[in-house]
């Protein structure tokens, strides 16, 4: 049998006590045991029950303890800031992204840090320093990409081309970039420049010679060459206020339309010209037998060849035709199409065709089938002999601003800055595959790929000045900063760096961080 009572404790607290009657065999009597329950709560009135043993630990181990420091990789963030910010790129695009700046510059970093697909940012943020600390879920980043539109672009390509022209010349080239999606209008069937047996898109896109620094890109549908997107693109450029830009571009660019549309649009350019333009085998015809004369004798680069210059007419317009022949190129040149030439022959015999050889079939090959004595194949002498005296060692170079036929080749090589910003793009930057699904979300993507493109390329700007590529890679620079982290103590103002290793000292001091 048991009863309840109240005490009263000095500091005003009321207990509630349980009293348990129980009869003691020794003294043959009734007893009582008292028990503290709990106390009177003052406002309710109610009894609040004592807290169990064991009640405080069980509480704690439900209830995951907060850690006592964040440790977040702060090496990388650091050099791409520096990078974003000597190129002045944070400013251009927080004019035109006010919104969303630091959500593409965090996506842009994870690029240029792992080189993944877009989808993994989320969980790689959550580990590092970046500019955007909020969720970059999947779903938040296909919304971002909705959001770069092509009317920002523009904008933002327009501010970019003003800070950053320089008296250089700007070289022009398109690269395939294959798609597993044919539901976006742009991608198409086409010449995929990689092989790759998927439909694609093209892109086009400017670069300095001298910096290396992209400056402008162009979504262009697969199916569309080269000779048919400069007229579209001279628009562009146009529009956002390019200026006297100096064009270096391919074969593939030319045709007389596109000439033609340079002279029109007040564009410098420089550009190469096959010799499936009447006027460069007339030139080659011209000067074949005086060309090897010591006065045009000539050294670019390490290469020694010869050279002249003819000023000709184009539609009224001063048009200036280099042409070169260089004795060693001859040489190779000639191996290597007589190595084609065998092997064109084995597949005829053979009737194991390649699409790649089509022309070579047509052009120099006599081939005849018969019921009983099957394939004959012949060469066609007259046909080869010709194009060893017009095309092998030989190759014309045309434009309107270059006399000097040294400068002009030099020009003319140094383009092959286009063709190392598309290789980074591709393997450095989670590029050689298109994985959207429309064409809203392909063109935020590419964008961010393009920002990404800028900072790998000042990073590379300042490692090619001080000739670190002997010893190191740009992979490896970035390696090295992922150790380097900074702790940050909860509840406090409190942060650590870790101590930098003596590689990550170097890339302090090259980089000026």
């Amino acid at each position: 049998m048991s009863s309840f009572v109240n005490y009263t404790n000095p500091n005003g607290t009321v207990y509630v006590y349980e009293n348990v009657s129980y009869w003691d065999k020794e003294s043959k009597s009734s007893k009582q045991k008292r028990k503290c329950v709990g106390h009177i709560d003052p406002t309710t009135g109610k009894v609040v029950p004592n807290r169990k043993k064991g009640d405080a630990a069980k509480a704690r181990a439900t209830k995951q303890d907060p850690a006592a420091c964040v440790v977040l990789t702060s090496g990388v963030t650091r050099l791409l800031d520096k990078a974003v910010n000597d190129i002045g790129l944070h400013k251009v695009l927080a004019s035109v992204f006010p919104d969303d700046f630091s959500r593409i510059l965090t996506c842009a970093y994870y690029l240029v840090s792992e080189g993944g697909a877009l989808c993994h940012t989320e969980k790689w943020k959550n580990s590092n320093i970046v500019p955007f600390t909020d969720s970059l879920a999947s779903q938040r980043i296909s919304e971002l990409l909705v959001r770069i539109t092509p009317t920002l672009q523009q904008e933002f390509f327009r501010k970019w081309i003003a800070g950053n022209k320089q008296d250089e010349y700007y070289a022009m080239d398109i690269t395939s970039v294959s798609s597993y999606s044919e539901l976006i209008e742009f991608v198409r069937w086409g010449y995929n420049r990689d092989g790759d047996d998927l439909p694609q898109i093209n892109l086009l896109m400017i670069t300095g010679e001298k910096s290396h620094m992209p400056l402008y890109y162009r979504i262009i549908p697969g199916s569309i060459k080269d000779v048919r997107s400069l007229t579209e693109s001279l628009k562009n450029m146009s529009y956002i206020e390019a200026g006297l830009l100096h064009y270096v571009m391919d074969k593939g660019f030319y045709s007389e339309p596109n000439v033609d549309a340079l002279y029109a649009a007040h564009k410098r350019f420089m550009i190469g010209i096959p010799f499936t333009a009447g006027f460069a085998t007339d030139l080659v015809e011209k000067y074949r037998d005086t060309i090897r004369s010591h006065s045009n004798y000539c050294i670019v680069g390490t290469d020694d060849l010869y050279a002249v210059t003819e000023l000709m007419d184009w539609d009224g317009h001063r048009f200036y035709a280099h042409v070169y022949y260089d004795s060693y190129k001859a040489a190779v040149d000639e191996k290597k199409f007589d190595h084609t030439l065998h092997c064109c022959y084995e597949e005829l015999l053979s009737g194991k065709r390649i699409k790649e050889h089509s022309s070579y079939y047509d052009q120099f090959f006599f081939v005849k089938e018969t019921p009983v004595r099957g394939i004959k194949v012949t060469f066609d002498e007259d046909a080869i002999a010709e194009y060893k005296k017009n095309r092998v060692g030989w190759f014309v170079l045309a434009g309107n601003d270059i006399k000097d036929k040294v400068k002009a080749l030099e020009v003319y090589r140094a383009k092959d800055a286009v063709e190392k910003c598309f290789d980074d793009m591709k393997n450095d930057l989670d590029m050689k595959r298109i994985r959207m699904h429309t064409k809203e979300t392909m063109d935020g993507r590419v964008f961010i790929q393009f920002i990404s493109l800028l900072i790998t390329t000042r990073l590379k700007q300042v490692m090619g000045e001080a000739g670190w590529f002997k010893d190191y890679d740009l992979q490896e620079i970035i390696n090295e900063m992922k150790s380097m982290r900074k702790v940050t103590v909860k509840g406090t103002r409190q942060q650590y760096s870790t101590e930098p290793t003596p590689l990550q000292r170097k890339i302090i001091d090259l980089y000026g961080l």
